[in-house]
């Protein structure tokens, strides 16, 4: 993902692009990045205090500049009428800085803008994984005080909770939900249909099925059609450890780190859990998937041969492409892809889309939170720039942002699903063209979903854990090995960051 404005569908799919080790070190040494924690880099008596209260705003005329992405950006003209639709004030106006898309390209740029401690833009559209590395600098502003009493009880009680707690730290919130991508498995319905199975009768839409299942369907379908590929994803080496291959750990009824709630820490004070059983299943999953029943590793009875060696080179374009030329059965993607695939341009309601399969029941898990459909959490926010000379104005458009007239809005331009799981059910969701097909399966994914840990050395630990992963499923090491590797390395990077 290049984040250039040209390729629309693969920017959208960026919304997974976490943070590169390289860039959370831009500033500290390895060694450096528990002091950047304590608050010692951007951390001084020269930043910029969380405000004690909300200012109130005074009517006056006002340009508000948010820094967003072409997905928005394009659709200005719209999104200028909701703002006013939302019951924004008619003094305040708001330029759109449309910028790149993808996580990685835009924490280039606000890792320049925040820490040259420039007042514009007053606001940015942010990715949850900036969160350990901005947060703790005293790069984004806390919003704890500032938010009206209405908006902290709908953060309690009506947003998707964990796109909510991504942007917590240290009991501040350091951004506003503006919408969740949440992952699915999209098919072709006609050449499953056309392989004897029956997808609306067996309630694919809502009822899990299992990964053996699954790959079993896909392999009769892909025979029958004689298609290029059975089931596309991205498990190149950003990926693999932190998206696409933990999903398949999660479903599989494991953990990186035990429980789902020893997430984010504490550091040094949670278990270790990469070397157990259902991370060696998973990964003997992916290779059966992959390399079939010759592989020595593979698992009875799982279908082989559907997903392409090539995966382990691809990002989110390249692994669209068959699908998208109608070579491929099944492929996984964000929410936003749906309103593309299923549209008349596309495969209109041949479009299929199923939650997650499992590698074990929730019952069976090993540790809370996983097993049973699960997919990784993906979405975006707004955060304010702690440098703003325009807080009261700019809190006037986050609160439009942040409405419900807003979201909807967003949502039937843009496919971007809303924050708040209830809006789903809404009688505008529901003729939502393309998208309202769909709800069903969205809700039910976005109610079993995670986030990736967030904390100061999950970009060091994630990096052998895809190093090994790939590794694998190149058949470069065994799944044994390949966990115990991982797991030796991401306990030593713990201890030493304890």
């Amino acid at each position: 993902m290049a984040g250039s404005d040209s390729h629309s569908k693969a920017d959208r799919g960026a919304i997974a692009r976490y943070t590169s080790r390289r860039r959370f070190l831009t500033a500290a040494s390895v060694a450096g990045v528990t002091t950047t924690v304590a608050g010692c880099i951007g951390g001084g008596d020269d930043d910029p205090a969380a405000p004690d209260e909300r200012p109130e705003y005074n009517g006056e005329e006002v340009t508000v500049e948010w820094s967003t992405a072409p997905l928005f950006g394009n659709e200005e003209e719209a999104l200028q009428e909701a703002l006013s639709d939302a019951g924004l004030h008619q003094n305040i106006t708001v330029d759109f800085t449309t910028t790149v898309w993808g996580a990685d390209d835009l924490q280039d740029r606000y890792n320049q803008i925040l820490s040259a401690g420039r007042s514009t833009p007053d606001f940015m559209l942010t990715n949850f994984a900036y969160t350990g590395a901005f947060a703790p600098r005293g790069w984004l502003m806390d919003m704890t005080n500032v938010l009206t009493d209405d908006k902290h009880d709908e953060l309690e009680n009506d947003y998707h909770q964990t796109m909510v707690d991504a942007m917590r730290w240290d009991g501040g919130i350091y951004g506003i939900p503006l919408f969740v991508d949440i992952p699915t498995i999209l098919y072709r319905k006609d050449l499953i249909e056309a392989a004897g199975y029956d997808p609306e009768g067996e309630n694919w839409a809502t009822e899990p099925m299992s990964w053996n299942e699954f790959s079993q369907i896909v392999s009769d379908a892909k025979e029958r059609h004689g298609a290029d590929h059975g089931y596309t994803t991205t498990l190149n080496q950003r990926t693999i450890g932190h998206q696409t291959g933990y999903e398949k750990v999660v479903t599989y009824g494991g953990n990186y780190f035990g429980d789902m709630s020893n997430q984010h820490g504490p550091i040094g004070d949670r278990p270790i859990t990469i070397d157990e059983e259902p991370i060696v299943e998973a990964l003997r999953a992916m290779r059966t998937m992959m390399h079939g029943q010759s592989d020595e590793h593979a698992i009875d009875g799982m279908a082989g041969d559907i997903l392409p060696a090539e995966a382990l080179g691809w990002d989110t374009t390249p692994s669209t492409e068959s699908f998208e030329a109608g070579e491929a059965i099944a492929h996984r993607n964000w929410s936003y892809a749906i309103a593309d695939f299923g549209g008349d341009d596309g495969f209109g309601e041949n479009l299929g889309a199923m939650p997650f399969p499992y590698g074990a029941t929730t019952d069976a898990a090993t540790y809370d939170g996983t097993g049973g459909t699960n997919a990784t959490l993906g979405g975006w926010h707004l955060s304010v720039n702690p440098n703003t000379e325009n807080l009261a104005a700019t809190l006037e458009v986050i609160d439009a942002m942040t409405s419900d007239e807003f979201y909807l809005r967003i949502f039937e331009l843009t496919g971007s699903t809303p924050p708040k799981p209830e809006l789903y059910e809404s009688d505008r969701a529901q003729d939502v063209d393309v998208m309202n097909r769909y709800l069903d399966t969205l809700q039910l994914q976005s109610e079993n979903q995670w986030v990736h840990p967030i904390n100061q050395v999950w970009d060091l630990q994630r990096e052998p854990i895809s190093e090994q992963f790939h590794a694998c499923l190149n058949r470069e090491t065994s799944p044994e090995d390949a966990v115990a590797a991982a797991q030796d390395q991401v306990e030593q990077i713990e201890n030493q960051h304890t």
